[in-house]
């Protein structure tokens, strides 16, 4: 308000102290910009998505289909909260670091380090994504985004908003420059952080898995190839005493008799010698196992019978556990974390050309932050800062490493033909195999399809709207359903399936009863069917289902599209 107190009206001043109650008293406040454009845009045309089919790589109906989605970051998380509202298990971000070396845009403008307001877009920038991207996760999903001293403290906080204080799960100090950044007045910098973020109080960080040496060099390997640690029978420490608070002697406290000789071993037959659970100094302790499970150990060749210079006969087992993993610790130093040399190294040699990119991350550093994450070897990993596609190939090691079914969704401008350019054509040889310059490099399992952007305008009615938006939904439908095996390409309909489900697009509502037929003729398998319809309401147009033996559920369209939109670009109702 540009008026002096003293001239403002009462009811004027009440407005004025109710608004600046509103107005936070803890938390991130930073200044309102001007929108981006790529949001006003959305006011008047709505995002779609269009498959570029001579970009597709496919290897086998039994791997994972993996895409990439080119355009503003913004529009693709837009269309996947259509496609992919409340599926993604994972996601792991790399965002501009806005050092002021004029490597994002804000309004198609680089925002360099002269601007002042470069914290508070760059902030904007940020805010409207992590909103969109926390639609996407499953409410036990994380989200880690790496960044560096420049903006670091801001994002934290501006986290803490969107995810809440409570869901913070750790940060994570990554040395991925060991040779450091050389400064003029500051500390020279090897790190750059990684915050983890949780969906809800369902998330946790996920132990890893544990090397026998990391935990200790008495772990043996056995014949089989597991891994055990020799471990004396008799129990010590806490919880040892043959006697409970009672007095009472414990059922674990009871005779093993063993032949020195042989090394047999029995609770049954009275052997040459009887060893009781009594440790050095007399106190009686408890055997580690019952009574009914020792006789079997023996004969398996998990127990044994061993002779100390000090303490005589013992008795030994082979103990299996502690190698189930640990949560990962605060600081990761690994020589593979460093991006100049297990990342520029990697992606050149990927493409056999240099400098196609600058700072790609290391594909350890992004594969330990997808293992902290999750431990499901069918996650859905999603990087909507994708770069040079460092993600993807991430996701394809793990896959190859641990025979698992992940697929990750790359999202990413083509500024620079980056897109066109590198991480496609990353990902591409990844797949198919490459050749380095040196030798031959096998393709790992996964399949490709590529994505763009499109748009469609608003009509100047909501049915015209309507009928524009619908042609353009198939390729949304199919990346939804994950069906993209073509079976019918009609203008009035169109069919897909996958091992799993069919997936039937109907164009023309009033035509559901004749082209069912056709989906019964050709789900011989029968399959779920999910059907889509074209409606000018919420309605598909149930009843006109004739009766059936198939499994169906079905959806209005593109009202279910529409439903979305509304929420994310706040469009008015007689507007959308």
């Amino acid at each position: 308000m540009g008026e002096k107190l003293e001239e403002m009206s009462k009811e004027d001043l009440i407005k004025q102290i109710k608004s600046l109650k509103k107005q936070k008293k803890f938390g991130l406040v930073f200044e309102d910009n001007k929108p981006e454009k790529v949001i006003e845009d959305c006011q008047s045309k709505l995002p779609v998505l269009e498959e570029v089919e001579d970009r597709k790589v496919m290897v086998g109906n039994d791997y994972p289909t993996n895409l990439i989605i080119e355009g503003d970051n913004f529009h693709s998380l837009s269309v996947l909260n259509y496609t992919h509202f409340g599926k993604i298990d994972v996601i792991y971000i790399d965002p501009p670091y806005n050092t002021g070396a004029r490597d994002w845009r804000y309004n198609n403008d680089y925002v360099d380090g002269a601007d002042a307001f470069r914290h508070s877009k760059w902030l904007s920038f940020m805010k409207s994504r992590l909103i969109l991207a926390k639609n996407l996760l499953k409410e036990d999903g994380i989200i880690c985004v790496t960044i560096d001293d420049y903006e670091a403290p801001h994002l934290w906080l501006l986290m803490e908003e969107i995810f809440g204080y409570e869901n913070h799960l750790g940060t994570v100090v990554i040395r991925n420059n060991p040779k450091g950044r050389m400064t003029e007045r500051k500390i020279s910098l090897i790190h750059e952080y990684g915050l983890f973020f949780g969906k809800s109080s369902q998330s946790e960080i996920k132990k890893l898995e544990t090397k026998p040496t990391e935990k200790t060099h008495n772990y043996k390997q056995d014949e089989d190839g597991s891994w055990f640690l020799p471990v004396n029978l008799r129990k010590q420490g806490v919880d040892s005493s043959a006697y409970n608070r009672k007095g009472e002697l414990s059922k674990r406290y009871y005779p093993i008799y063993v032949d020195p000789n042989s090394g047999k071993i029995s609770v049954t037959e009275k052997l040459p010698v009887e060893i009781m659970p009594i440790d050095s100094r007399g106190e009686k302790r408890i055997w580690r196992r019952g009574k009914e499970v020792i006789e079997e150990m023996y004969e398996r060749g998990d127990l044994w019978v061993k002779r100390t210079p000090r303490n005589g006969l013992q008795l030994y087992f082979k103990f299996r556990g502690g190698l189930d993993g640990k949560r990962p610790q605060s600081i990761w130093v690994d020589p593979e974390f460093s991006a100049s040399d297990y990342g520029t190294k990697i992606l050149d040699s990927i493409l056999n050309e240099r400098e196609k990119f600058n700072f790609p991350k290391a594909p350890e550093a992004v594969k330990r932050s997808i293992l902290s994450m999750s431990n499901n070897k069918n996650a859905i990993v999603l990087d909507f800062f994708a770069g040079s596609g460092t993600t993807g190939q991430a996701v394809l090691e793990l896959n190859k490493q641990d025979g698992g079914n992940r697929q990750f969704i790359l999202c990413t401008n083509n500024e620079n033909k980056i897109a066109e350019e590198v991480t496609y054509p990353r990902v591409k040889n990844v797949i198919k195999g490459y050749n380095n310059g040196k030798k031959e490099i096998k393709g790992l399992p996964g399949n490709l399809r590529y994505f763009k952007t499109e748009f469609v305008d608003k009509r100047d009615t909501t049915d015209d709207t309507r009928e524009a938006l619908v042609k353009r939904c198939t390729d949304m439908i199919r990346i939804r359903e994950n069906t993209y095996e073509g079976v019918i390409d009609e203008p009035k309909y169109k069919f897909y399936k996958n091992s799993q489900s069919f997936t039937a697009i109907i164009f023309d509502q009033f035509e559901i009863e004749s082209i069912w037929k056709e989906v019964e003729e050709m789900d011989k398998e029968k399959l779920p069917v999910h059907l889509y319809v074209f409606s000018y309401n919420r309605h598909a147009n149930e009843e006109e289902i004739p009766e059936t033996d198939l499994e169906w559920t079905a959806c209005p369209i593109p009202e279910s599209v529409l439903e979305v939109y509304k929420k994310i670009f706040k469009v008015k109702k007689e507007d959308a």
